[in-house]
């Protein structure tokens, strides 16, 4: 049997593969939606849909990944993956291009959470390492896919064939993908579903979605996972607009579907530098500081977009902030919440997280398209900024006076406690 080691680097090397190969496709998804036919409105709503299925099905799927574990959800997590990317490529309608989204969304909340409980589990320094490992795995797919998905778009004739071609092949490796994982997932020691505190057969039943919920909910007692939480929403707010909508502001400032790509690209490796100074910085503030600062950053980053997309070497230093702040917040907020949290409760744990993101993902594009639809770009991109700014003072604030939470990155002595909770 394979140790739980092997594992591990399967949840960390596997996030890597599964955001390539989501990368390779999903910056495209807004411009092949425009170049059907879509206006700014209906692609924020389009996109709106992509977080909209998860909202039901997150903690269930956390419930799950307790009950059976994280590699045979991540093998539903591929099929549902398959089925979307197909789905856009077939699809030439605005009807299959919007099931397509439920179905990523569904994919990647499954996945996601699973690839995050696989790199979660050992002792603190270990786990720390690893989630950073695996934060760091999944920018360099974040910077690979949209690369080879422009490349891919830029080798035919039309843009409109070429983002068709990204689907296609991004749709062949995931199920390449779904083949590794039904080769490694056979010695994995899964969890006996008997023994589980909610039956598999009942999580999807009225009672044991109500039951998941209510049992995802009383971790929100913990102020660490109140923190990480409020945090981890307002950052993916920022992630979920730019990532949305800066591809469709580039294409309108005249930038070619190539440079757009490369400019992503740059997001992504961005994010994965960033990694290489976290340790750097946990050892001088607690994490909560860090990611609140980074927060700010990347608010900060939307208000100048306007302002910056008049030259390419501004685009590129942004984006490049803009990367490195939006990267740190994915391990520093998993940090946070699972250090205060059983193992038996990481499934849920995850599945709560990535609702909320979820959450942040329905909001931000909806809200963010209006603007864009009757305002402009230009005057969307000052106003979310302003507005992103804001709240992140104010959540650094209400953390200060209510929350209080601090939490050290690193197991500095065994006499030490490695967070501090205040009237806890």
């Amino acid at each position: 049997m394979l140790s739980l080691n092997f594992y591990r680097k399967i949840g960390i090397y596997g996030g890597g593969l599964f955001f390539t190969i989501t990368g390779m496709a999903q910056p495209f998804f807004t411009l092949y939606a425009q170049e059907v036919g879509a206006s700014t409105a209906s692609i924020g709503f389009m996109v709106t849909l992509r977080a909209l299925l998860p909202i039901f099905i997150a903690m269930p799927a956390g419930q799950l990944i307790d009950s059976i574990g994280p590699m045979r959800m991540l093998k539903y997590g591929s099929i549902l993956l398959i089925l979307s990317l197909f789905t856009t490529y077939i699809g030439a309608n605005l009807w299959m291009l919007s099931i397509s989204q439920l179905f990523m969304g569904a994919s990647i909340i499954i996945m996601a959470s699973s690839l995050q409980v696989l790199v979660s589990d050992g002792e603190k320094n270990q786990r720390n390492e690893n989630i950073k490992k695996y934060s760091m795995w999944m920018s360099g797919g974040g910077m690979l896919g949209p690369l080879i998905g422009g490349l891919i778009v830029s080798v035919f004739a039309t843009e409109l064939l070429g983002y068709k071609m990204a689907f296609l092949f991004s749709g062949i490796a995931s199920v390449l993908f779904l083949t590794l994982l039904l080769v490694v997932s056979r010695n994995y020691p899964h969890p006996d579903p008997e023994k589980a505190e909610i039956k598999p057969r009942d999580v999807f039943r009225v009672k044991g979605v109500m039951d998941s919920y209510t049992s995802g909910w009383h971790l929100t007692h913990s102020r660490a996972v109140q923190f990480g939480l409020i945090g981890t929403f307002l950052i993916m707010y920022i992630q979920a607009l730019y990532m949305s909508f800066m591809p469709l502001y580039m294409k309108e400032l005249g930038y070619s579907t190539l440079v757009i790509s490369m400019l992503l690209s740059l997001k992504g490796l961005s994010g994965m530098l960033s990694r290489y100074g976290l340790s750097w910085i946990m050892k001088r503030t607690h994490l909560e500081r860090i990611l609140t600062v980074a927060g700010t950053i990347a608010a900060l980053c939307v208000v100048v977009t306007p302002v910056a997309g008049l030259h390419l070497v501004g685009v590129i230093l942004v984006i490049m902030i803009m990367g490195g702040a939006v990267g740190i917040n994915l391990p520093v907020s998993i940090m946070i919440m699972v250090n205060d949290t059983k193992d038996t409760d990481r499934g849920k744990l995850m599945g709560l997280r990535l609702l909320v993101n979820r959450f942040s993902q329905i909001i931000s594009p909806a809200m963010f398209g209006i603007l864009g639809q009757f305002m402009g770009l230009t005057f969307a991109f000052y106003t979310g900024g302003i507005f992103l700014v804001s709240m992140m003072f104010g959540f650094s604030a209400y953390n200060n006076k209510k929350l209080n939470v601090r939490t050290s990155g690193l197991e500095v002595a065994a006499t030490k406690a490695s967070t501090t909770v205040e009237n806890k």
